[in-house]
């Protein structure tokens, strides 16, 4: 039942970070496209705005983690639910705050999920960085191309 459960908020947290990422790149593709005519601020914003906008889906996201321990009895506290989810999450696992038996399973789920959507958004933030910063390297032609 806890992997199942775990799997499910696992599979909810990915959609949403592909809708953030999805949004993201909508509201800002056209700025993005048009990197060489924006000034170093222009793409500095643009840069914080990707930035932040991670920011708050990952803390989103931890949230949602920390409602279903804190609905289902696993943490006392919503201020320790937020805590132990946001250090299992980021995958630094302090040990402070602990589960009982049978959720264990469900924070290493929620560990994995961290890593993966930490991962997707460093690759994005990428790409997007070396869209916005490294036209010149963007403008060379590929062997073969003239």
């Amino acid at each position: 039942m806890v992997i199942l459960l775990s799997a499910g908020i696992l599979f909810f947290t990915i959609i949403i970070h592909g809708l953030v990422v999805t949004c993201l790149y909508s509201l800002c593709i056209g700025a993005v496209r048009n990197a060489r005519n924006l000034s170093g601020v222009a793409r500095l914003c643009l840069t914080y705005v990707f930035v932040l906008g991670f920011v708050f889906a990952h803390f989103f996201e931890i949230v949602i983690w920390a409602v279903a321990y804190r609905a289902l009895g696993a943490l006392e506290s919503m201020e320790e639910a937020v805590y132990f989810s946001a250090v299992t999450f980021a995958t630094i696992g302090y040990g402070d705050v602990t589960l009982s038996g049978g959720w264990r399973i469900g924070s290493a789920i929620e560990g994995v999920n961290g890593i993966l959507l930490f991962g997707w958004t460093t690759a994005f933030l990428f790409k997007v960085s070396g869209t916005l910063w490294f036209i010149e390297d963007n403008e060379k032609p590929k062997p073969g191309q003239r």
